[in-house]
């Protein structure tokens, strides 16, 4: 979806900060009307947030509340069919910790899968996937700083899941056991997970913190703690914050999906109503912190690796206390705010529209917290030109700022926002049970009302008309008056001038005249007339799934499957059935910079600019667009309403792409600009060469250049793409709630009239070169420049590929028993890793295949590690797998498959495979004709066929290794003092 996207984009570049300005001269009307929060106090006793509110809760929603506090929601709900998602949240998050307890909510949160009172230790993670959940997908948790979330999604509610289900966080609630053997084996799991985050981002994050922020409870209190404090961890230490903050009056459970009510709040009474605190009088709450107010002020960090990157971040103090209570007033007060927000992200947006931006990306973002109102600007420039970055986003903000928005740009979001409730009304029949259960539990964690879309949408057309230009205009203006700016540089290297130069790039920003605000042109899509709709040739029925298959006269094939999965919306697919490989690979990079270009500069004579404002208030969009091996492929998600332009606009996209030089400019900046990022974790380093380690023999294994990238021939790509889209054959597919005539009349009136194509055939004889690197040698070692704790190591074991469907999916089962050994051996009994992965994967160039085995760990711990995993290979050689390990692994996947069948994607995916060209190592064509039966072979898999897979593969002579370790080693212990509020 192209709407946001730079905004979007940018913000995975930069971390989010915040930002501030000195009142302007221009700006003192706008400070003297400016506009107030509303201040709305929860009534003394209330449970619920719409207690005292005007706001009233969905009728949808069942809530209960035990004696003992505990309160409850349910949310009954079809889709997928059966599928019950939980969530269990505890007021329990890293802010209520005490300076000698910093991470000890997280590690409580490991604890809880290592013995409880009635599940022994090692049993929780088996007993989750006996009832169809598996570890991570369908089983996880989190800690931040408000809460601690327990989070389980199970395939049904039948038999005894649910029960078991909340036997499971009934356990949890004050039955954890909390052995001392126990917690000296998840300090290690726990110390890895902190080693495998450190990094710049961590590094660079904790220094912003600190500058900006250094007495909020936010940087004094980060989820993951001290390293010596988690250390030190003993059961007497953890258990005393356990018992003090996992109360019955803290916690809620959200239970949505398909169950009966009353037999559910039954149980929940049941299981929970002894639930008592281990004190008698709740704690004291912890203290917020505080913010302070600063003179204009930068600070500089030198990253040598890292972008460039200038943030300015205004913290207006303020100590109001505005109340818990959701109201109206304040929500209408925070649309308002959005509305102004979302103007200007469009008007960033457009910075990087034309010909040649000064920058790569640009995130704005305003928020508020119980100690004030930020705003933040964060710019990250094309190359050193950070001084000309700053610049023009400046002076986009002052022009804001000072002469406001336009009703056009206003009304523009306003469009936006009512699709937005609109859809949500209806696509409400349709909606999955685990975005309920995350939506109904994040709701009551922030004190908000859960309301109906119905209401949502009459609260927003009672406020639009107060959402004029002139109170935008002032909403807006209201963040940048109160305070000076923080600013903060990421630096290659130090800077000349120092803090001093960043400041006075901000003050020139600030003095310099502000141009002419040229108005965005208006535009409007102009639909493609090629001829007379195409004749259909041919209707064919499939009887699984059931779908229709349409052939033109021009040859363009249709395949349409009606669903009722999303209500009044279909998932298109656009298929151009020839890919980058119909080409010589000497230019192995031409595709990904044409990918950019074809998705990333409008069509016809609509630029990309003017695309952020022409479908506003529909759900048109240019398609998302990629250029695969043997496949062009488009995909969009419109409202049936929008279906048939949805269809003109992707086959513009597909006769008159525009193709500008810009995106491919920037794609190349962005390279240059973090292309030696990667070196500074472990992790980076191994993905960064990942294509060279397994197979050889093409440029597709190649270790990454950056020359090579910056070279390759843009006119070149483009005239390889032109020949894909003109030569090669249509296949559109079309899955959702949509009526099937009028579907073959708009692809009649698009794609039809197309000219009749002979097809580009794929060149794969330019993969018969490809062969497997050598097994049974030793490692190949890499280096970081990271972390010294941090290293890896990763054994694969070479097998044949995919091209046996049938085959492969007992390789798949025989991985996930690997994956569950790993966890058991490495993470749980060793405590060596946080997060070790095992799995199976394929090459679609070659016959090729592995199994493998992945940790990160420390460097000590490379080889006890991989001396475990040559371990479990060997087990599997020699004994096999048991049926209780195969039944764990088959049953999520059977529940799995049968949840993932509801859902337009899949099917969409299911049914592009019957003309997508098969390369040497591909499954391609299979997808469909093994799909009915995928539940009936995964349940007649044996023991016996999985040992003889690890006794041909799974052997040393077939290993590839490999480890990453750091280029310095660890020094000496250093202790961290915490730091007090």
């Amino acid at each position: 979806m192209i709407k946001h996207f730079i905004i979007r984009t940018a913000s995975l570049f930069c971390l989010s900060f915040l930002m501030a300005l000195p009142v302007l001269p221009q700006q003192a009307e706008a400070q003297a009307i400016s506009q107030t929060r509303p201040i709305a106090a929860t009534p003394p006793g209330a449970v619920w947030p719409w207690e005292g509110s005007d706001l009233k809760p969905s009728k949808d929603v069942i809530y209960g509340v035990l004696p003992n506090g505990m309160r409850y929601a349910i949310r009954p709900n079809k889709l997928p069919e059966k599928q019950v998602s939980l969530r269990f949240r505890i007021e329990a998050g890293s802010k209520y910790e005490r300076d000698d307890q910093r991470g000890f909510a997280h590690f409580i949160e490991h604890m809880a899968f290592n013995g409880s009172t009635n599940i022994p230790e090692g049993e929780l993670t088996k007993t989750m996937e006996r009832l169809g959940a598996s570890f991570g997908s369908h089983v996880n948790a989190h800690v931040n700083l408000e809460e601690t979330m327990y989070k389980l999604d199970i395939p049904s509610a039948d038999g005894s899941r649910l029960d078991t289900a909340l036997s499971i966080f009934r356990e949890t609630a004050d039955r954890l056991l909390l052995k001392d053997d126990a917690i000296k084996r998840e300090i290690g799991v726990v110390i890895s997970e902190m080693n495998d985050g450190d990094g710049p981002g961590r590094r660079i994050g904790r220094q912003v913190g600190e500058f900006l922020r250094p007495k909020d409870i936010s940087t004094l209190r980060e989820p993951i703690g001290i390293k010596e404090i988690v250390e030190s961890a003993t059961a007497a230490k953890v258990r005393e914050f356990y018992e003090t903050w996992y109360r019955p009056e803290r916690t809620i459970l959200v239970i949505t999906g398909d169950v009966d009510v009353e037999a559910t709040k039954a149980l929940i009474a049941a299981k929970f109503s002894d639930w008592k605190p281990k004190a008698a009088k709740a704690p004291p709450e912890p203290d917020n912190g505080h913010w302070t107010k600063e003179p204009i002020r930068a600070k500089i960090i030198v990253e040598p690796e890292q972008p460039i990157v200038v943030m300015a971040t205004l913290t207006r103090p303020d100590e109001t206390d505005y109340g818990d209570l959701d109201t109206s007033e304040k929500r209408k007060w925070s649309f308002l705010q959005s509305v102004a927000e979302g103007v200007f992200q469009r008007r960033l947006a457009r910075l990087q529209l034309v010909d040649n931006p000064p920058t790569l990306g640009v995130f704005y973002q305003n928020s508020v917290s119980k100690n004030g109102l930020t705003a933040s600007l964060t710019v990250m420039p094309r190359e050193d030109a950070w001084q000309e970055a700053l610049k023009t986003v400046v002076i986009e903000m002052r022009q804001a700022v000072t002469t406001g928005f336009t009703a056009t740009e206003i009304e523009e979001e306003i469009k936006e926002g009512r699709l937005r409730l609109e859809r949500a009304i209806k696509e409400e029949p349709t909606r999955r049970t685990t975005g309920i259960s995350s939506s109904l539990i994040g709701g009551l964690a922030s004190d908000a009302v859960t309301v109906s879309p119905q209401d949502n949408l009459a609260n927003f057309e009672r406020w639009t008309p107060e959402i004029t230009p002139e109170s935008v205009n002032r909403a807006f203006a209201s963040w940048w008056q109160g305070a000076e700016p923080s600013l903060v540089m990421l630096s290659k290297k130090t800077l000349e001038g120092g803090e001093a130069a960043v400041v006075n790039a901000w003050k020139a920003a600030m003095a310099a005249p502000l141009p002419t605000r040229e108005a965005v042109k208006k535009a409007e899509f102009k639909q493609l007339n090629l001829g007379p709709a195409g004749k259909v040739k041919k209707v064919e029925e499939l009887t699984y799934p059931k779908a229709k298959v349409v052939t033109f006269e021009n040859g363009v094939r249709l395949s349409f499957m009606h669903t009722d999965y999303t209500k009044d919306r279909a998932n298109i697919r656009v298929g151009i059935n020839s890919g980058y490989l119909a080409f010589p690979q000497d230019d192995p990079h031409w595709s990904g910079f044409a990918d950019a270009a074809w998705g990333g500069d409008g069509v016809g004579d609509l630029t990309l600019d003017q695309s952020i404002s022409v479908f506003a208030g529909r759900s048109t969009t240019l398609a998302s667009v990629r250029v695969d091996p043997d496949t062009l492929e488009m995909s969009a998600s419109p409202a049936i309403a929008d279906l048939p332009e949805q269809l003109q606009v992707m086959l513009s996209q597909v006769v008159e792409p525009r193709m500008g030089p810009r995106p491919a400019r920037l794609a190349r900046d962005a390279l240059k600009t973090s292309w030696d990022s990667y070196n500074q974790t472990a992790s980076g380093v191994f993905g960064f060469f990942g294509a060279t380690y397994f197979e050889t023999g093409n440029p597709a294994y190649d270790e990454p250049n950056l020359q090579r990238y910056l070279s390759s021939d843009d006119e070149k790509g483009k005239a390889y793409l032109k020949r894909l889209r003109e030569e090669g054959t249509i296949h559109v597919v079309v899955v959702g709630d949509a009526e099937f005539d009028s579907v073959v009349a708009s692809v009649a009136k698009t794609f039809g009239t197309l000219p009749k194509r002979a097809g580009l055939p794929l060149n794969t004889a330019q993969l018969a070169t490809i062969r497997s690197m050598p097994t049974g040698q030793p490692a190949r070692v890499l280096t970081h420049k990271g972390p010294a704790e941090q290293a890896i190591i990763h054994v694969s074991w070479r097998t044949k590929g995919g091209i046996d469907p049938i085959e492969a999916e007992r390789f798949y089962v025989l991985a996930s028993i690997l994956q569950l050994r790993l966890t058991e051996k490495v993470r749980e009994a060793a405590g060596q890793s946080y997060s070790p992965d095992g799995g199976w994967t394929f090459s679609n160039f070659a016959d090729l295949g592995r199994f493998y085995a992945h940790a990160s760990v420390t460097p000590d711990q490379v080889k006890p590690v991989e001396a475990i995993i040559d371990g479990i290979a060997a087990d599997l050689v020699k004994n096999g797998v048991t049926q209780d390990e195969l039944t764990r692994v088959i049953e999520p996947a059977v529940k799995g498959r049968a949840r993932t069948r509801q859902s337009n994607s899949f099917w969409s995916f299911i049914l592009s495979e019957l003309d997508v060209p098969k390369l040497p190592g591909s499954q391609s064509g299979f997808a469909l004709d093994r799909e009915a039966q995928t539940e009936a072979r995964l349940q007649a898999i044996t023991p016996a066929q999985l040992r003889e897979i690890a006794k041909r593969y799974l052997l040393p002579q077939n290993t590839i290794r490999i480890q990453v370790l750091p280029e310095k080693p660890a020094k000496p212990d250093t202790k961290v003092m915490p730091a007090k509020p």
